[in-house]
């Protein structure tokens, strides 16, 4: 049995969220938590590495590739970069769209079937194997295509803006 005097109610909480896609596309999109869900679903085993040095082996992401996300809103040629906003603009990212497009890279809402903690950037976070996790930006709710990179929190904090995993630290395929 469930105990509390603070139950929270997940699906209300889920059904005030909504995420964008705006910014140099050809149509802005807005997807509640159901609709981003519903898309095109990735699973990707794969490994997340933070710049202080520990790894976490074999992560179980499910979420949604940005190609996905990008085919709904149509980007405009002159559109280079993807800004990820998160609640409240406490923190952000953005990345070259190459990146953004690489097959692993995704917004993940779920780790092993489950949703996503939030402690760990629920309701959804990107996620960019091959870069060290500051650049997987979590609490995303808005995806702005721009034509020139901004200096994400991290960033702004002294971190290189590319944040490229060593290459001694990747696994192959992971």
């Amino acid at each position: 049995p469930e105990r509390t005097v603070d139950r929270q109610e997940l699906e209300s909480i889920l059904n005030l969220w909504i995420f964008t896609i705006d910014g140099m596309v050809e149509r802005s999109v807005t997807l509640n938590f159901a609709e981003l869900t519903g898309l095109t679903r990735l699973n990707e085993i794969m490994d997340f590495h933070c710049v202080e040095g520990w790894s976490v082996y074999d992560v179980p992401w499910n979420g949604v590739h940005l190609q996905t996300l990008f085919d709904l809103a149509g980007p405009l040629a002159e559109a280079t970069y993807a800004t990820f906003h998160t609640i409240d603009s406490g923190y952000n990212e953005s990345l070259p769209i190459e990146i953004a497009l690489e097959p692993a890279t995704m917004l993940a809402y779920g780790v092993a079937e489950h949703t996503l903690p939030l402690s760990r950037g629920f309701p959804v976070r990107l996620v960019v194997p091959r870069l060290l996790a500051y650049k997987s930006a979590k609490y995303v709710d808005r995806i702005e295509l721009t034509d020139a990179p901004i200096a994400g929190f991290w960033v702004r904090a002294g971190y290189d803006y590319t944040g490229e995993v060593p290459e001694e630290r990747l696994r192959p395929g992971r």
